[in-house]
């Protein structure tokens, strides 16, 4: 060594390159990991300025004091590092700084992933910044899967073996977590007055129908039959249940609960694929915690949501060469809903690339024979969107896609065709971007490499992906049920392919230990995204349908509405508006205000009423078409009194060239039967109760 501190051959640049490299790999990781104690130390203490995080605005003598915290953090921490090289030699072990530091460093920098959790879960930046939300919780999961890793690093890699009670039991507790809390949450926010007629009352109605002897009847649809909209006859199916007490809230326990066996089909594909009954385990675990399942079940009642734990379940016997299963699986699903029959034409393709050739055959071809059959003898309209003035058509779904609405389908696929540049300017818009990064990074994005699985996707991919009506492409309503499924089931396969990779050579890994990081990191992602994104933590995304999530009863506003629909006899015609409607719906006929024909009693929530509805609610008590029963709470109870019984109406000041006798009776309101009973345009309560406002206007006109 030269006594300017150089080896021979060395130049001073040299020497210096190596000290910045050395510096680079373990002391500048040091210094930022001795950091963050402080940071957070400030943090915990100070959490009532933990907004700064997201905002940047904190005032400059508390931003010197954090500078401060953090500056005594790496002073200790450095002392301590230094104690332990210290402690070291002294034990007569010979290490470098260097050594010791890189060997803590090991572990330690797990509290890097602070900072970037202390980001992500500041309140409001899921809202305000969600992509960089998402990138710091990809950031956070790779540090805390590293760590897990390298806690295990000295451990064997888990044996294959068969499930045992134990793994059983964790996946029944994984049911019953989900299903008990799902269903607090739903009929928690039924009970706060946030369900709609749009759609929990509709589906109450058909239940209630379907029950009592008029299949998929429906008071509130146009020819007063959910067939004008879908056909779905699981409905029938699921209606022994509902008759065991007929009303909305035992809809939102069956899809609750129906949702959450959607563990049990994932469980047995994960361990036919791994064959590791713990990281099966961990992947139901992860079902449970997943934002779109949250999504789809605490958004009303669906029949298209009842296909979740049905199309995994159709997967599953694919895989396992099942017969008889797999064909009621496959009559279940087809019975779900008309439109079932096109997605279980790529589940069949599957099991074709599976190497199921008669049995993927068959499959599409009953599908595609059901869906005709369906079209053409049961619903009024055959066409794929349906467009007849009596059913509710759908082109309007792909109104970028369909430019002329009258060309449906074969719009669409020319749009496809002729027009790839613009399809894919409709995927990529920052919005759809954001839909799918929720549904793909819990996953890992493992479903993508799902090699034969990948063609089942392809359905979701196109119906989701260019849509171009906001609500289909948004995690608070029940479309994605058509995609997220398939991702689910894929996930373990997509864990196999990884396996198998060249990736565990190019990163080190022993290929024994890979399954168990990426579910380990799944787990981690899912729970992470969940606290932002799902419903199970109180965050500013999350949305049951159109509306915030309330997590605490308003007991005394539910109990009065209790009393006010106990005042109804159960066998009248009401007429509710949208938020109360579902706790009046079981029943033969409801209708939706103002749209009052052949009511006999308003339940109103005149709280919510903005002017137009003030005065024509004014207007009908004057007209003595309403009689006040009871009111409180931003609500009222009205009776109808039949027209041979109504007082005459007050005089008032007339317009020109407009006689008393011209005022329109109730009947009239509302644009036809139902006033647009069924939700044709998938609108907010609010854009609904404005625009049969508007027809009523018109009609007054």
């Amino acid at each position: 060594m030269a006594s300017n501190g150089l080896s021979e051959g060395d130049t001073p640049t040299s020497w210096l390159d190596r000290l910045v490299a050395n510096a680079l790999s373990w002391f500048a990781l040091t210094v930022a990991i001795v950091l963050v104690p402080g940071l957070t130390y400030w943090q915990v203490a100070n959490v009532h300025e933990i907004g700064y995080v997201n905002t940047n605005q904190l005032d400059a003598d508390l931003r010197y004091d954090v500078v401060e915290t953090m500056g005594v953090s790496a002073l200790v921490g450095l002392a301590a590092y230094l104690g332990v090289f210290v402690y070291l030699r002294r034990k007569g072990i010979e290490v470098s700084v260097r050594e010791v530091f890189v060997g803590l460093n090991r572990y330690t920098f797990v509290l890097l992933a602070i900072p970037l959790l202390t980001a992500a879960m500041s309140r409001g930046i899921e809202v305000s910044h969600p992509l960089f939300t998402l990138a710091l919780i990809a950031a956070a999961t790779v540090i805390i899967t590293m760590f897990i890793h390298r806690l295990r690093s000295d451990k064997p890699p888990l044996a294959s073996g068969a499930p045992t009670t134990i793994h059983w039991a964790l996946v029944a507790a994984a049911f019953t977590f989900y299903a008990g809390m799902m269903s607090y949450l739903a009929v928690l926010d039924h009970r706060n007055i946030g369900t709609h007629i749009f759609d929990l009352g509709i589906y109450d109605n058909i239940f209630w129908n379907t029950a009592f002897d008029d299949f998929l009847g429906c008071s509130y649809c146009k020819l007063e039959k959910h067939v004008s909209a879908h056909f779905d006859p699981i409905i029938w199916v699921w209606s022994w249940v509902y008759r065991l007490r007929p009303q909305a809230e035992t809809l939102l326990l069956i899809q609750a609960i129906w949702l959450a066996t959607t563990v049990f089909p994932v469980f047995l594909i994960a361990q036919r694929a791994l064959k590791q009954p713990r990281l099966a385990v961990m992947m139901t675990w992860a079902v449970t915690l997943y934002p779109a399942l949250h999504g789809v079940n605490m958004f009303d009642f669906h029949s298209l949501t009842l296909a979740v734990p049905t199309i995994v379940w159709v997967i599953y016997f694919i895989d396992s060469k099942s017969k008889v299963w797999l064909w009621i699986a496959l009559a279940v699903l087809l019975a779900t809903r008309e439109d079932m029959s096109l997605l279980a034409c790529f589940l069949g393709a599957y099991a074709v690339l599976r190497r199921r050739y008669v049995t993927g055959i068959a499959m599409v071809l009953v599908s595609m024979s059901y869906l005709a059959f369906v079209k053409l003898m049961i619903m009024p309209d055959p066409g794929l969107l349906m467009a007849d003035k009596d059913t509710y058509g759908y082109a309007y779904f792909f109104k970028e896609m369909i430019p002329h609405q009258d060309e449906g389908v074969a719009g669409f696929v020319v749009s496809l065709g002729t027009n790839p540049t613009y399809a894919m300017q409709v995927l990529t818009h920052e919005d759809r971007v954001f839909f799918f990064l929720v549904l793909f990074q819990p996953l890992l994005f493992l479903p993508l490499l799902a090699s034969k699985k990948r063609f089942m996707m392809l359905y979701g991919f196109l119906f989701l992906g260019l849509a171009t009506r906001r609500y289909v492409y948004n995690l608070h309503f029940q479309y994605s049920s058509v995609l997220f499924p398939i991702l689910l089931a894929s996930t373990p396969a997509g864990v196999v392919a990884a396996t198998k990779s060249r990736l565990p050579k190019l990163l080190g890994l022993d290929r024994r230990r890979v399954p168990h990081i990426l579910l380990s990191a799944v787990l981690i992602s899912t729970a992470l995204i969940s606290v932002k994104y799902g419903a199970m933590v109180p965050n500013d995304h999350f949305r049951a349908g159109w509306n915030r999530l309330s997590r605490r009863l308003d007991t005394e506003r539910y109990e009065y509405v209790q009393e006010l629909v106990a005042q109804i006899p159960d066998d009248a015609v009401v007429c509710a508006t949208s938020a109360l409607g579902p706790h009046v719906s079981s029943r033969d006929t409801s209708r939706k205000w103002p749209a009052c024909k052949e009511s006999t009693y308003a339940l109103l929530a005149t709280g919510r009423f903005k002017k137009k509805d003030k005065n024509r609610l004014k207007r009908q008590i004057r007209q003595g078409r309403l009689t006040l029963i009871d009111e409180g709470h931003g609500m009222g109870l009205y009776e109808r009194e039949p027209e041979t019984h109504r007082k005459p109406a007050s005089k008032a000041p007339s317009r020109p060239g407009r006689s008393e006798k011209d005022e329109p009776r109730d009947e009239d309101a509302g644009g036809g039967e139902t006033g647009e009973a069924l939700n044709p345009h998938h609108m907010s309560p609010e854009e609904i109760e404005a625009r049969e406002a508007r027809a009523e206007d018109a009609d007054e006109e």
